[in-house]
């Protein structure tokens, strides 16, 4: 049973208006947004991962969206990418559920890691990445999927770090259509990994709805924007934002005390 203090509706629609624009905005859901927010109010480990990812669920579908508008959507590679997701999504919200609070600051803080990175660095398509033949694209969408569903699961974010930069580079899609081609997948992880975290009682419904509607809003405004952005100074901004966020994560879970 829940038994932390609720938190005020307003504080969790602006997490989610925040979450969402920069979600919507970038492809990868918000979860690096959401959880460390979460966490902030008062939300513990467990349930900030949990109930970021049911607010990315309305995050993702409202950006997808926006997205889909603008025809910068793969729809079928989304779909594919998506399912392969649905396994991995389930699988790392089990894991999850069995892992330690300091155990899941680590892994958040080095998959922020990779994030910052990737968006810092920029990525181009490798060669030959867009002449795969229809056996090794949809092998390779799966892989995606299962990697990008396991990570969301796991660390309560949409896989949108892994889906976004991993398409581009192996798939060969420009930025923003990798991006709206994300929203479309991580709709079916977000979805497949809080099934599993309602079950294990670790959402919070009512905060994940109340941030998924602020989130709604920010993901409409930010894939907006990011239509109307180059993609590379984006990645490039939000690259150092995240790379803060990530070394300030680790080095306070290596720092803290631990129990004897």
């Amino acid at each position: 049973m829940d038994q932390q203090k609720p938190v005020e509706p307003w504080k969790l629609a602006l997490i989610g208006l925040a979450a969402g624009t920069i979600g919507g905005g970038l492809g990868v859901g918000g979860g690096i947004i959401l959880v460390p927010l979460l966490v902030m109010v008062g939300l513990d480990r467990h349930r900030a991962h949990a109930t970021s990812l049911a607010a990315i669920v309305l995050i993702a579908v409202a950006g997808a969206v926006s997205f889909g508008v603008s025809g910068e959507i793969d729809v079928s590679l989304g779909v594919t990418i998506g399912i392969g997701g649905i396994l991995g999504s389930v699988i790392g919200a089990s894991v999850m559920h069995r892992v330690s609070p300091r155990a899941l600051t680590i892994v958040f803080g080095l998959l922020l890691l990779v994030a910052a990175i990737r968006l810092i660095s920029g990525a181009e398509p490798l060669p030959g990445s867009a002449e795969l033949g229809a056996f090794w694209e949809l092998f390779i969408s799966l892989l995606i999927g299962f990697v990008a569903g396991f990570f969301a699961g796991l660390a309560g974010v949409g896989g949108g770090v892994v889906i976004v930069p991993a398409t581009v580079l192996l798939l060969g899609l420009d930025q923003h259509e990798a991006q709206g081609t994300s929203l479309v997948a991580i709709v079916f992880t977000s979805v497949a990994g809080t099934i599993v975290n309602l079950r294990n009682r670790r959402v919070r419904p009512r905060d994940g709805l109340v941030a998924g509607a602020g989130g709604i809003v920010g993901s409409l405004i930010g894939s907006q924007l990011a239509l109307g952005i180059e993609g590379r100074t984006l990645s490039l901004i939000f690259g150092f934002v995240v790379l803060f966020v990530a070394l300030r994560s680790l080095y306070r879970t290596v720092r803290a005390p631990q129990p004897v």
